[in-house]
This record gives C-alpha cells, structure tokens and sequence, in this order.
C-alpha cells in the first residue's frame, strides 16, 4: 500500500495542503530550518511529524492524541491510496474513529484494515515516528513479536516459527515457576528437592488419620441414637426432684414410726395397776379404806381403756404409716427405674456428641493433611510440568540453531547488503558484520541475539546508523510492504556527511524495488553539500519552516 497524495482540509472544507507523494523513489518531508541553535525549539513546532503522523492515519492508525491534539479535530484527510496496482480515494476524520471511507463508502476502522491486509504490527516495523531504543524496536528489549516480525519481514519462516515456540515455552515456564513459588510460599520453608519425601510422610499420616476415622464411623452407627430433645433432660429433671421429694417423705415417716413403736414399747412399761399400787400400801402398813379401793379400782379401768384405744390408735397408725411407706418405697423404685433410663438415654447420647467431636477433630486433622499434601502434590505436578517444559525448550534451541544454520545462504545476503551498503554511508574505511545468533539454551534468557557491529572511525551516532540500517534491510528484502516512512528524529545525533549518503542510497533502494520511501529531515541535519541538497529540494513533498508551517497556525 502507497499513498499518492494527500489532502489537508479543515472542518470547513477548506484545503489547507495538497502534498503529492512520488509513487517510486523517496519523498521529503523537508524541515528548512537553518537555526540550529534553536533547532531544539522549533523541530517539533513546523509539523514534520504530524504530517507522517497523518499518512500513518491512512495507513490505519489508531486514535493518538498526543499528536493529533483537539485544536486539529474534525479536519479531514483526503488522500489517494494505492493497493495491487489500484488506486482508492480514502476520506479519515481527525478525532473520529467510527468511520472511515473507500471511494464514498464507510467503513469502520477494523474493516478498513481488512480491506487493504494492513497489519499494523507489520507497519510499525516500517514506519518510524520516533527513534528506536534497540535495532529492531521501540524497546529497548525486543519483545517476542519484534522478533517474529522482523524474521517474517525478511522470509526466515522457519526462523519465526521457532522464536515463536521458544518464547512461549519460556513463557510457560516462567508462569509455572511463578506457581510454584506462590505455592511453597503458602507451605512454608521448603526445598523442591525435599517435596516427595514430605509427601511420603504426609500419606503415612493421610492413612493413619483414615484408619481412625473408620472406626469412629462404625462406632457411630453402632449406637442406638435417641432423639434426645430438651424434654428428656426436663423430665429426668423433673423426676429426679419427686424421687428426693418421695426418699425424703419416707424418711419422716419411719422417724415417725419408730417414735410410735417407742412410745408403744415405753406406754407397756410404765403402766402400774391397782394391785400394784395397793400391794404398795401393804408393804408400807397403811391399810387402804374401801372406798380408796373402789375408786382405784376404777381409775385403773379408766386408764386401761384409755390406755387400750390410744395404743390401738397408734397401732393403727403405725400400720397405716407402714403402708404409706410401702407405697412411697414402691413409687420411689419405680421413678429410680425411669431416672436410670434416662440417664442411660443421655449418657448414650453423650456418647456420641464425643464421638462426633472425636471424628470432627479427626476429620479436621485429615483435611489439613490433604490440603497439604495436595499443596506438596501441585508443587510436585508443577516441578514436572516444568522439567517436561524444559525438555521442549532443549529441543526448541537444538532446532532453532540447526535452522539458522541451514539459513546460512540467505542472512548471508543479508550481510553483504548491509556490508555494501555501510561502505557506501562512510567514506572511511569502515567495515561492518551482521550476524544472527542462538543463545545457549536457558529457561528465561530469550533465545536470539542480533549483532551489527561497525569498525573504522565511524564518527557521531552509529547507534542510530545501525537501527536506520536494519530498516532499509526490511524495506529492501520484504514483499508485504510498499513503503518506509521515518521521522527526522531517525537522524538525530548522526554526522550530516552520513545522514545525506544514507538518504542518498535509501533513495536509490526505493527506486531500483519500485518502493515508496517518506522521511522527514531538517535542513540541518544535512551535509551542506549543493548537490544533495539540490536533490533533497527536488523530491520534497513539502517544505516547511517556521514562516510556512502545516497548518498555518501554532497549536
């Protein structure tokens, strides 16, 4: 995909640039600033980088507003595209993401790139609007992507495939070994190597706590459980109380009657009849008149029936007591029975509450056992996980060496074109080596190394020499991209007798691959020969200063 031309109109549709592209070759993007004490102040002011950033746009950018700030939203880019040697006229608004349009028609961002098989991490390896931090990224390391797509980019298939693969197993064994810390964080203090003999004896103490719990198990359902509710405990209450109440009453009633048998005993021994007490009289030789004899005689009756029906009453009584007692002995044997087997009922449930907290305990104890012996078992799973892991990444390295080195011939070529092309930049003699590496196998040091190195006086900036290098590689060797569009920012820091023989040779790439080439570059930044800058003037696009800026206002 190349872009033709491009059109700048603001939200009143008014055009504010008409900038041709040439279709082959390289195009300018031409900062005339010819302050370079000042340059630092005014190398972003002109509008070089939003103008690349505004092809970027076409080219199916996303949104950035760091660049394209509010002060520029809803002007229009008009541009026209080519794509399989056809050409579109495509219609972008500023700020406005929702919609783009192919020759009138509107499309949504995801659908404009499928139209034209814009893969964006692709482009980004072609168009530049800052300086990379390593030869082939805006990292400064290069992320597995980078690597895929620079090994695409430059047909080393096989190459990406394998990258691909290493990275991802390394990847797995990075989050594994990530787990596995977790986990032996959680366990405690822990050696790897020490987990299976702590797994054997986690299972001795698994089984034992097991054994146990069967056999509380069978004990449990051996024991006739009661539905033991509140009233049982209330009953057995309840009925121990009367039972105290009737042993106390039969303990009143025998002291009662045995103080009625020892008043009967002692009334039959203390009673004296009247010929007692006369047989007394006549011992004493006082004789008892008549009259004192009869009356004695009838008190002695009197005393006698009175003394017959109180100890005939207080037989009764006693019997009466007796059969009191006989009862409350009956009742207080029957409630002992009721009591006991309460108290067997709730001693058997006591039973088992002890036996429930036993087997809970038990239970408990297995289940701390299993979490860490489940614990120990996902460390162990992990570990091999992780060495069977290893074995594929062993494996992963042994094939990437063996295809880089069948692609020997090809990163030759690659090698000579850099070396020419180095030749060319510097007028010193100046020697350069690219080369494409394999690492020893590890299991987080990724997996490739690219070397470029450049010896001889190469003066100022050969860091940015080099990235810049690596880009004209791709653009010379790729198929899927058209184009290479860099920053002035590419330049930066790099002698101007080198900036111009590298623009001078991108240039002539360009032109000899039908490619479309885009930079922007400053005036300063060149060597002050006439005739390269002769030429920048003749294939700029635009030139900008400070008096004739993008958009014709500061933003």
């Amino acid at each position: 995909m190349k872009v033709l031309n491009l059109k700048i109109k603001s939200p009143n549709n008014e055009i504010i640039r008409d900038i041709d592209f040439n279709e082959s070759g390289i195009s300018f993007v031409y900062g005339d600033i010819k302050i370079p004490d000042n340059k630092r102040a005014t190398i972003n002011s002109l509008g070089k980088t939003l103008l690349l950033k505004m092809i970027d746009y076409i080219l199916g950018a996303n949104e950035d507003k760091q660049i394209m700030k509010d002060e520029i939203k809803n002007y229009q880019l008009h541009s026209i595209v080519e794509y399989k040697s056809k050409r579109y006229e495509v219609v972008r608004v500023i700020g406005d993401s929702s919609a783009i349009y192919i020759d009138g028609v509107k499309y949504s961002l995801t659908e404009y790139k499928d139209y034209f098989d814009i893969e964006r991490r692709l482009y980004d390896k072609q168009v530049f609007l800052n300086s990379k931090n390593s030869l082939i990224s805006p990292r400064r390391e290069p992320s597995k992507d980078d690597y895929v797509d620079f090994f695409r980019l430059l047909k080393l298939n096989e190459l990406m495939t394998i990258t691909s693969t290493i990275y991802d197993t390394q990847d797995r064994i990075k989050k594994l070994k990530a787990n596995q810390r977790e986990l032996v964080n959680v366990y405690g203090e822990i050696k790897v190597q020490q987990i299976s003999e702590e797994i054997f004896f986690i299972d001795k103490e698994v089984n034992k706590l097991s054994a146990k719990l069967n056999a509380i198990s069978k004990k449990i359902e051996n024991i006739e459980i009661s539905q033991l509710k509140k009233e049982v405990f209330e009953e057995r209450s309840r009925k121990n109380q009367e039972l105290k109440k009737i042993k106390h009453k039969i303990e009143e009633y025998r002291i009662e009657l045995e103080r009625l048998e020892e008043f009967i005993e002692d009334s039959n021994k203390v009673d004296i009849s009247n010929k007692e007490i006369i047989a007394i009289y006549d011992k004493a030789k006082q004789r008892v008149p008549e009259m004192v004899k009869r009356q004695l005689k009838e008190v002695e009756e009197f005393h006698k029936k009175v003394y017959e029906e109180r100890k005939e009453y207080l037989t009764d009584k006693s019997e009466e007591l007796k059969k009191v007692i006989s009862i409350l002995e009956n009742d207080f044997y029957e409630l002992s029975i009721d009591v006991d087997k309460l108290s067997a009922i709730i001693a058997v449930n006591q039973a088992y509450q002890e036996s429930i907290k036993l087997y809970e305990k038990y239970s408990n104890d297995l289940q701390d056992f299993k979490y860490r012996q489940g614990q120990l078992s996902q460390i162990k799973i992990i570990d091999e996980q992780i060495e069977k892991e290893d074995f594929e990444l062993s494996n992963g390295f042994e094939k990437a060496s063996s295809i880089l080195k069948d692609s020997t011939k090809v990163i030759g070529i690659y090698r000579d074109f850099i070396y020419d092309i180095v030749t060319k930049i510097y007028d010193e003699d100046v020697k350069t080596y690219f080369d494409i590496q394999i690492k020893k196998k590890h299991q987080i040091a990724r997996p490739i190394q690219l070397d470029l190195s450049l010896k001889g006086d190469t003066g100022e900036g050969v860091g940015e020499v080099k990235k810049n290098i690596i880009d004209y590689l791709i653009f010379r060797y790729n198929e899927y991209l058209d184009l290479l569009i860099q920053d002035s920012s590419c330049y930066n820091g790099i002698d101007p007798r080198q900036v111009s023989n590298m623009l001078l040779e991108l240039a002539d790439i360009a032109k000899s691959y039908n490619k479309q080439a885009i930079v922007a570059i400053n005036w300063y930044q060149l060597s002050q020969d006439e005739d390269v800058i002769q030429y920048i003037e003749d294939n700029s696009s635009i030139v900008l200063s400070e008096n004739d800026k993008l958009l014709k206002f500061d933003f």
